[in-house]
């Protein structure tokens, strides 16, 4: 059994990216994303790439939904509304477009993302375990994908992102992680290794 490399929301921060990963060793950690891959940055597609080829490479990286794959999902696949382009998507879009890279087939690959991942030594998820119903809808705005509220104590460690915070934050009261530290704003990103024993 792997230590897990966790890796908080990139938002299309490939250098940045490029740059976390070499502190990953692929023969010895799991690498987890928790979503949020694209958006707001300037290198979506480049990330969505590369992350493509590493799980080609390491089938077990897990690749995680976040809100914003959701909004791309909506937006290409499921027309349920035009969110992503006003939240986000315009400047992806365009990325896309440069880079030549198909933004629709992307949106049926993260479609395939779970919104969790769970074993008897962590929780991983986009927002963190919320206390609402139908918690695992990835279009329900208090499910695990989109809350912003209090989470659930879990028997695991927790690590998520979604709500940017200067440093990584250890909530000792719920046993969990916030991982995101506002990569796209210039800030960090942040990635957190949690070993066999949870430690």
């Amino acid at each position: 059994m792997k230590d897990y490399f966790v890796v908080g929301d990139v938002h299309g921060c490939f250098y940045t990216l490029e740059v976390l990963l070499k502190n990953w060793k692929p023969k010895q950690q799991q690498l987890i994303f928790v979503g949020d891959i694209i958006d707001h940055g300037n290198h979506s597609p480049e990330v969505a790439s590369l992350i493509d080829d590493i799980q080609k490479e390491n089938p077990d990286t897990i690749v995680l939904r976040g809100n914003h794959e959701q909004l791309l999902i909506n937006h290409c696949l499921n027309e349920f509304n035009d969110d992503w382009f006003q939240k986000s998507g315009e400047k992806t879009f365009s990325q896309y477009l440069a880079a030549g890279r198909n933004m629709g087939e992307d949106a049926k690959w993260f479609a395939t993302f779970p919104v969790y991942f769970s074993d008897e030594i962590i929780f991983v998820s986009h927002a963190g375990m919320p206390k609402a119903e139908n918690p695992f809808d990835a279009n329900n705005c208090d499910g695990i994908v989109w809350h912003r509220n209090e989470i659930q104590n879990l028997p695991q460690i927790q690590v998520y992102g979604h709500t940017p915070k200067e440093e990584a934050l250890f909530d000792a009261a719920f046993n969990a992680i916030n991982i995101d530290t506002g990569a796209y704003k210039c800030n960090k990103l942040t990635a957190v290794v949690i070993d066999k024993l949870g430690k």
